[in-house]
C-alpha cells in the first residue's frame, strides 16, 4: 500500500512561514498532467480539500507569492499520486525548471556560469520571500560548486526535489547534461543548513 499524505502532517505543514511565486506550484501540477493527465491533476485538489485546505489551485499566478507550504504539499501529492521513487522526486525538481517561466529568466540573466553563481543569491530572493542561497565555492578548473539554502526546513522530500532544480539549473548554464549534485548537509540530519555540490566534466 502506497503512503497516504496525512490530513495533521497537511496541517501542520500550512502553519509553517514563507512564501513563494506560484510559478514553482504551477510547474509541479503541469508535471502531473504531463505524465497522467487533466484528470490525475485534479486529484491534487481533492486530496487538498480532504485534508481542509481550502485552495483553488486554478487561481494561481505565476508572479504571485503563495505560501511554500502549498508548493512542498503539491510535491508530496504528486509523489503519492503518480507513486512517484526517489528518483521521480528527483525529475520533479529537474522538471521545475524546465516547465517553468524561471527558465526564461536563466536565459535571459545568465550568460556564464560564473555569473549565475554570483547571482543566485538575488535569483532565490526574487522567488521566495524567506530563507537564503549562499554561493560558497566556483572552482572552474576543477570543475565544482558549492551553494548552501539556510533558513529552509519544510519536509525531507524537498532535499531530492531541490537536487534536482540546482542540477537542472547547472546543466542549463553550462550548456550539457551529464554533471552531478550530492547534498553534503542538511537541517533534517541536524545540519544548520542544506549544502549542495555540483561537478561536472
Amino acid at each position: 500500500m502506497k503512503e497516504r499524505l496525512s490530513k495533521k502532517e497537511a496541517q501542520k505543514l500550512m502553519q509553517m512561514p514563507g512564501n513563494v511565486r506560484g510559478g514553482v506550484i504551477l510547474a509541479n501540477l503541469e508535471f502531473i498532467r504531463q505524465k497522467a493527465g487533466q484528470s490525475e491533476m485534479g486529484r491534487v485538489q481533492e486530496r487538498l480539500k480532504e485534508m481542509g485546505i481550502a485552495f483553488n489551485l486554478k487561481e494561481l499566478k505565476p508572479m504571485e507569492f503563495y505560501p511554500e507550504a502549498l508548493s512542498v504539499l503539491t510535491v508530496l501529492l504528486v509523489k503519492e499520486i503518480l507513486n512517484l521513487d526517489d528518483n521521480g522526486v528527483f525529475e520533479m525538481g529537474k522538471a521545475g525548471i524546465k516547465l517553468s517561466l524561471f527558465i526564461k529568466t536563466l536565459t535571459k540573466y545568465f550568460i556564464s556560469l560564473r555569473q549565475c553563481f554570483e547571482e543566485s543569491p538575488r535569483y532565490w530572493q526574487k522567488h521566495f520571500d524567506f530563507g537564503e542561497l549562499e554561493p560558497i565555492e566556483l572552482n572552474e578548473e576543477r570543475k565544482y560548486a558549492i551553494i548552501r539554502i539556510k533558513g529552509y526546513k519544510y519536509h525531507p522530500i524537498m532535499c531530492l526535489y531541490h537536487r534536482g532544480y540546482f542540477l537542472q539549473i547547472a546543466e542549463l548554464v553550462l550548456g550539457r547534461s551529464g554533471a552531478s549534485i550530492e547534498e553534503t548537509k542538511c537541517v533534517h540530519k541536524k545540519d544548520p543548513y542544506h549544502e549542495y555540490i555540483i561537478r561536472w566534466k
